[in-house]
């Protein structure tokens, strides 16, 4: 609560005590002094501290709720939740007429600087802090950045250098004389071109995609993901997602104070046992966030019928389910059950995709796939942080669409990473710990591995980096830093000797850090 002077009680004045702490905290959050998601003190605190019976501060509080200002969160206290309501309706009115008045309702829309400064909320929100104080926790196991270092768990796919020439020749077609457009803006939805390689491409797997309306262009899946919360959540609701699940997840969503519910994931399935469906009825979250085709980091798919048990219980809580596919084209079996958002229609079911695991994490572009009501406000959305995604990237990955290139790249690619988890799988049933447990990955590039009990991984991972061994330790994938005796292994960068003695390495220390000797596998 930077800023904000503490509450005060004047005794003298005819005012209650309910309406001068109501008072005063509403003026706080109006003036943007308290913001959205700043916890408000207990009603055991606030009245020892005003020296006031509890009545008091809880008649309080309930006018605040009542009002909007504020919301309680059962077992977490009470958060600002004061947000302007939002008419979409009246809002794209005025952006189209600001867009008309600017001669830029075309392709090639472009305006100043100043004049984007003017449209655009250029304010950082408290998740972009939040990530930032958590990325040089993070950031170590997820990007390859010292060649002298041997990464087990980055989250980069490999470099592939195959593709280079038909990314040049591309390159030089983009560049040409007649294709001068990275000189403008993108449309703020995304180049045409592209949504509409892209709803082809999604018609195919029987997405109901009827145009390229249905489709926002982001700036990674990340980006989208934000768009997507921003649109829907406030400051004390409830969003269901799987555990563990990818890293940066979780700055994000503490960052917008969600109370998170943990659903137990596993390769096969979710652990969607009567206990855990009843906790879902009773918070009734607003958004559920599921991988279906490609789980990271276990490398698994959800079966039919699970697919099937998750989306009549999102029917049944009237729950959005923003479906992430980051890994598309990268499974191992040609047979895919259906996508929860082809099973429902897009009519509660939320679609994101990116290409920075399928072809490069440089390459930031992402999308959006939803109903055109929904895409509506996603782009409202998108316009308070970003006036477009870029033209030249855009570009570059409409070119390698239509050429086949993105497909005969992934296809390579999935073809690669295959092979090199069946090497891994390989290597772990040789040097691995005697009740070692590990996913076998259906998609992707990772596996989830389990040591047995006994160790110490904290300890495992320090002398690992001694050793310029870097491991991607469980923790960061649960959203309260538990489960320390699992890990995440990238097989897609895989080099056979590199990998096969780092894995020897760190098994040894973990051996020698246990608390009783195993054997080691022969």
């Amino acid at each position: 609560m930077v800023g904000f002077q503490k509450i005060q009680i004047d005794r003298n004045r005819k005012l209650s005590f309910s309406d001068q702490i109501a008072e005063q905290y509403e003026v706080a959050i109006k003036s943007g002094t308290l913001l959205i998601g700043t916890k408000l003190p207990s009603i055991r605190d606030l009245s020892l501290q005003l020296n006031i019976n509890k009545i008091g501060v809880i008649s309080a509080y309930e006018k605040l709720c009542d009002s909007g200002y504020i919301t309680a969160k059962r077992g977490s206290g009470y958060f600002v939740s004061y947000k302007v309501k939002r008419n979409y309706k009246s809002e794209q009115k005025s952006l189209n007429d600001f867009f008309e008045s600017k001669n830029l309702n075309n392709s090639n829309e472009r305006f100043s600087f100043v004049e984007k400064e003017n449209v655009l909320d250029q304010t950082i929100s408290l998740a972009q802090l939040q990530i930032q104080e958590c990325l040089p926790k993070i950031l170590p196991f997820s990007n390859s950045t010292n060649e002298n270092i041997t990464y087990l768990g980055n989250g980069e796919p490999p470099k592939n250098l195959t593709v280079m020439e038909d990314l040049r020749a591309i390159s030089r077609v983009i560049l040409s004389s007649s294709h001068t457009a990275i000189f403008s803006y993108s449309s703020i939805q995304g180049l045409t071109n592209l949504r509409e390689a892209l709803t082809f491409e999604l018609e195919q797997i029987g997405m109901p995609v009827l145009n390229s309306a249905q489709i926002l262009i982001s700036n990674g899946a990340l980006h989208a993901l934000n768009i997507v919360l921003d649109t829907y959540l406030t400051a004390g609701d409830s969003i269901a997602i799987e555990v563990p699940n990818f890293a940066l997840l979780f700055p994000v969503l503490s960052a917008r104070s969600l109370d998170i519910i943990e659903i137990k994931r596993t390769q096969m399935q979710l652990i969607l046992d009567e206990n855990k469906k009843n906790e879902i009825r009773r918070k009734k979250p607003k958004i559920i966030l599921t991988y279906t085709n490609c789980h990271n980091p276990t490398g698994g798919i959800l079966s039919s019928i699970e697919r099937h048990s998750l989306l009549n219980l999102a029917q049944e809580i009237n729950a959005i389910i923003i479906e992430l596919d980051i890994y598309k084209g990268l499974n191992f079996d040609e047979f895919l059950p259906p996508l929860l958002s082809v099973m429902d229609g897009l009519k509660k079911t939320i679609y994101i995709s990116s290409f920075s695991k399928t072809f490069a994490p440089g390459i930031r572009l992402g999308y959006i796939v939803a109903s055109e009501e929904n895409i509506q406000k996603f782009i409202l959305t998108k316009l308070k942080t970003d006036i477009s995604s870029s033209i030249f990237d855009q570009q570059l990955l409409y070119e390698m669409i239509i050429r086949g290139v993105l497909k005969k790249h992934i296809q390579k690619s999935r073809d690669q990473y295959r092979s090199k988890r069946d090497t891994l799988i390989a290597m772990l049933k040789k040097l691995a710990p005697q009740n070692s447990q590990w996913s076998h990955p259906e998609a992707g590039i990772f596996l989830w591995f389990k040591f047995p009990e006994g160790g110490d991984l904290q300890k495992v991972h320090q002398r690992s980096l001694e050793k310029q061994i870097s491991i991607a330790p469980g923790h960061i994938f649960y959203p309260y830093g538990t489960h320390s005796d699992e890990m995440r292994i990238n097989f897609s960068t895989l080099e056979p000797v590199e990998t096969y003695n780092a894995l020897a390495t760190v098994f040894t220390i973990w051996k020698n850090s246990s608390q009783r000797k195993w054997l080691l596998k022969k």
